[in-house]
């Protein structure tokens, strides 16, 4: 998903019409007994002060974002294995968000404001109050902005790569707290002009309904196209795409030890190449899972590929990495990026299956778990069928 879309509509729930009309309260709260009127009349805020309460009142809200993100990493974690499924569903939950915003559907329930605010004596303005005010504010429900969130976190949830959901969440709070802090910079200036510009920000609801809308045809497009591979990491059995060894697949590469390893050498042992990286962690996932379980059988090879510099570590800092995360199976260096160009590697982790035969079984692009790692290394050990 564009963490710049999710960005815009964090600032689209900021300007929501929900939202606007409500910013001079919330100031005037935050502020305490800073405002004050100048000599036209005009109403002026102690800057330093309302600044401080702002950030306070930011960092509430902050709490209640790094709440959602722990719960969409949780329950990736737990709803994993149906990750394509939840995928699907979230497609119409986001539909129906943006429909809702759109005004093209009525859903009452989400039409209600659930506010909390009045759980607190805001009388007299502290730190803590202000703080108390921000995480209360991110848990009351708007008809403008519950559709946004609700969305951004069944997006986050159902993404393919926890850390990824988790971002996804972090851009969105972005561009939500962002105009609060400048609002605390600005507080007369910009309430002023919201005031002036208020029928404008009426199109926010109306264009943030529209990237909804986007969003949830290209998480479509997305989930479809990981059943029509047969992604679907609920599934026993995997598809993969036949390759045979030519015999410019072959390698021969330096491990983290020094010693040398070429493929054609493991004629006769079922061999798994699988292409990862340190900064990804569906890689590391796989390679853990994998330093528990790499010496069950001897009859199958696992050769894990990693192409130090680029995007990824120095080669010096790999082995320390490696040593650091306790891996004791072969990870070979691929210097050049040979290899890697050679298999046409282009998504962390690739997993190629080898016959014992030196045929290639096939490959899988992206993350197994361990049972589909299993499954798929039971089929290749049958041989060709």
């Amino acid at each position: 998903m564009n963490p710049i879309l999710v960005f815009v509509e964090g600032i689209l729930s900021f300007f929501s019409p929900c939202i606007l009309p409500l910013l001079p309260v919330y100031m005037g709260y935050l502020s305490g007994n800073a405002k004050s009127t100048d000599e036209q009349g005009r109403i002026v805020y102690r800057r330093t002060r309302v600044l401080l309460s702002t950030i306070w009142f930011i960092l509430g809200v902050s709490c209640t974002f790094f709440l959602m993100a722990f719960a969409v990493h949780s329950a990736h974690n737990v709803f994993e294995a149906y990750h394509a499924e939840i995928s699907l569903f979230g497609v119409l939950v986001v539909l129906v968000m943006g429909l809702v915003q759109l005004d093209v559907i009525r859903i009452p329930f989400l039409m209600q404001d659930r506010s909390m605010m009045h759980k607190l004596d805001l009388r007299k303005m502290n730190g803590l109050k202000a703080f108390l005010m921000g995480f209360l504010f991110s848990f009351s429900w708007t008809p403008c902005i519950g559709p946004y969130l609700t969305s951004i976190v069944v997006m986050a949830a159902s993404s393919a790569d926890a850390l990824k959901g988790i971002l996804l969440i972090v851009w969105y709070a972005a561009g939500f707290l962002i105009p609060f802090l400048a609002l605390g910079l600005f507080t007369a200036e910009l309430l002023r002009f919201f005031k002036e510009k208020q029928k404008l920000f009426q199109w926010a609801i109306k264009l943030g309904g529209i990237i909804l809308i986007i969003m949830g045809v290209w998480m479509g497009v997305q989930g479809f196209s990981e059943l029509k591979q047969g992604k679907t990491l609920g599934s026993s059995s995997l598809s993969y795409e036949e390759r045979e060894l030519q015999s410019e697949q072959d390698f021969i590469l330096y491990d983290q030890h020094g010693a040398i390893h070429q493929l054609s050498d493991y004629k006769g042992k079922t061999v798994v190449v699988t292409f990862v990286a340190s900064w990804c962690h569906y890689c590391t996932m796989e390679m853990s899972s994998l330093n528990l379980t790499w010496q069950e059988d001897p009859e199958v090879v696992h050769l894990m590929i990693m192409q130090p510099g680029g995007n990824d570590l120095s080669k010096e800092e790999l082995i320390l990495w490696i040593e650091e995360m306790g891996y004791e199976f072969p990870i070979l260096f691929d210097e050049d990026g040979s290899v890697f160009h050679k298999y046409g590697v282009n998504g962390l982790p690739t997993n190629y299956f080898v016959f014992a035969s030196g045929d290639v079984h096939g490959y899988v692009p992206g993350y197994l778990t361990s049972e589909q790692m299993k499954d798929v290394i039971h089929q290749t050990k049958a041989g060709p069928q």
